[in-house]
């Protein structure tokens, strides 16, 4: 038999976090871990389709539990040189987003709220980020500039509310994704990240978890909001490198004022 290394389903993913000169392996299939049976194409199709939403069946939870990401190599030298480089990249996923606290919104005016919450609480604007469809920031007439281009407009702009006033909002019109606004240090970040795709991936989606993973949410995570503020969800960030306030107080505030964190699985801090 082929040497082989299995990923569990919860880890897949870390293989964002790989180094680029890890050994590449001869092919990958997804298998269930108990049976060592390589999984149908439907039941494939489900678990992708079902792997990073916040709930499960318990059916579909079973499902996650005991499936894997069979890749198989040459050699047992190259075997255990991935073995090495997936554990390196395991630690570097956790380490580059555990600073970040997030939460999902179902309008701005929760959003707003937990901000002015937050802001009430001492933490800094500096540390605080908003996203989400600009149909949300008010103003009909105004005109948003594609690609790399923003518009600052720091609360000037007609409904910008709380986020404006406090954080600063740039303006940015993706393709495929429409116009959108980008507050606080995640603007900083959106700018070059629209710039990057919008030439290449925007049309086709993948310009709004780019921006989040640009951001340090990690990658599944990213996909998630992706998809939420396409359905004209409010995201919000906190870096609590900037607080000294715990994480978990931090959490209470976004929840206890609307802010949802999707419980995903694996070792995922949001």
């Amino acid at each position: 038999m082929r040497p082989a290394y299995v990923i569990k389903a919860e880890e897949l993913v870390a293989v964002n976090y790989l180094a680029d000169d890890h050994p590449r392996p001869q092919s990958v299939e997804w298998i269930n871990r108990g049976t060592d049976q390589v999984l149908r194409p439907t039941t494939t199709d489900m678990l992708l389709r079902t792997l990073f939403q916040p709930t499960a069946s318990p059916s579909v939870q079973k499902l996650h539990d005991s499936s894997g990401l069979r890749v198989v190599f040459r050699s047992d030298a190259e075997r255990e040189r991935f073995a090495t480089a997936f554990r390196d990249a395991i630690a570097k996923e956790r380490a580059t987003t555990e600073h970040v606290v997030t939460a999902i919104f179902d309008d701005r005016g929760k959003a707003d709220t937990a901000i002015a919450a937050l802001h009430h609480q001492g933490v800094s604007p500096a540390a605080i980020s908003l996203l989400c469809r600009a149909s949300h920031f008010g103003d009909p007439e105004a005109r948003w500039p594609e690609g790399h281009s923003s518009m600052s407009i720091t609360g000037a702009v007609a409904g910008g509310g709380i986020a404006g006033a406090l954080l600063g909002v740039a303006f940015l019109f993706v393709p495929g994704v429409g116009p959108l606004a980008a507050a606080g240090a995640l603007a900083a970040s959106a700018i070059p990240s629209v710039a990057s795709v919008s030439g290449i991936i925007g049309a086709t989606g993948g310009a709004v978890a780019k921006m989040l993973t640009d951001h340090d949410v990690d990658g599944v995570m990213a996909e998630y909001y992706d998809r939420q503020i396409k359905r004209g969800k409010v995201f919000v960030s906190v870096d609590q490198r900037q607080t000294t306030l715990a994480r978990e107080f931090v959490e209470r505030v976004l929840e206890k004022n609307g802010g949802a964190h999707p419980q995903l699985p694996g070792p995922h801090h949001n």
